[in-house]
């Protein structure tokens, strides 16, 4: 009994070793944190339409309302990733997006985010995908959203544009994919900004006559 106890002893020291070199030699896993960004055109060719135009916060479906970024590898599977996120909602992210292309447009004399007076548009959207999508060695950003602008007092929809793009990202890099997305949004928002000039050089002409 006492040679278990003694060989048990002269093990415990072995096994705290081997036991710490396990813990140290496991690293812990880092964390990316992503934030959708371009720079949009600025516009000084055109005066600002005289108008209020509130940018609400755009919805999203609710697989795209947690922080973690999503891949897929077919359109019925998907997959949130442990290691990378976004730096804030992409809700908030891409509405600060629109917002600041609007600006740099000068689509409308004033843009606001909240209800701090009444406005005479109103854009609104849904994120109806925003994640990677991965096909063998290659990975491609996917994003769909619905675009909406209406009249304030009536809340009709004046003009409305959706879409939903895949593009290839230069490496199969969450990073890459993220750059490819601001491409898609870039593009996509010059498109309905086109949409909604359009519209209001058709009201001014009607509204002088």
């Amino acid at each position: 009994m006492k040679k278990n106890a003694i060989f048990i002893i002269c093990l415990l020291p072995l096994f705290f070793s081997v036991s710490c070199s396990l813990f140290s030699s496991s690293k812990p896993q880092v964390k990316h944190y992503y934030q959708i960004h371009y720079e949009p055109e600025e516009n000084g060719q055109r005066e600002p339409f005289n108008a209020t135009l509130r940018i609400k916060t755009l919805d999203a479906d609710k697989i795209y309302q947690r922080y973690n970024i999503v891949y897929r590898t077919s359109y019925e599977e998907m997959f949130y990733y442990n290691t990378h996120f976004w730096a804030s909602r992409p809700s908030d992210m891409i509405t600060d997006l629109v917002a600041n292309h609007f600006s740099k447009q000068q689509v409308f004399s004033d843009i606001i985010l909240s209800m701090e007076k009444k406005p005479k548009y109103v854009l609104s959207g849904r994120i109806r995908a925003l994640d990677e999508f991965i096909e063998g060695e290659k990975s491609y950003a996917r994003v769909s959203i619905v675009f909406e602008l209406k009249d304030y007092k009536t809340n009709s929809v004046v003009v409305s544009h959706s879409f939903e793009k895949r593009k290839e990202a230069a490496e199969q890099k969450p990073l890459a994919v993220v750059q490819a997305m601001g491409e898609i949004i870039n593009s996509e928002t010059e498109v309905f900004i086109a949409k909604i000039n359009e519209f209001l050089e058709q009201s001014e002409q009607t509204s002088g006559e």
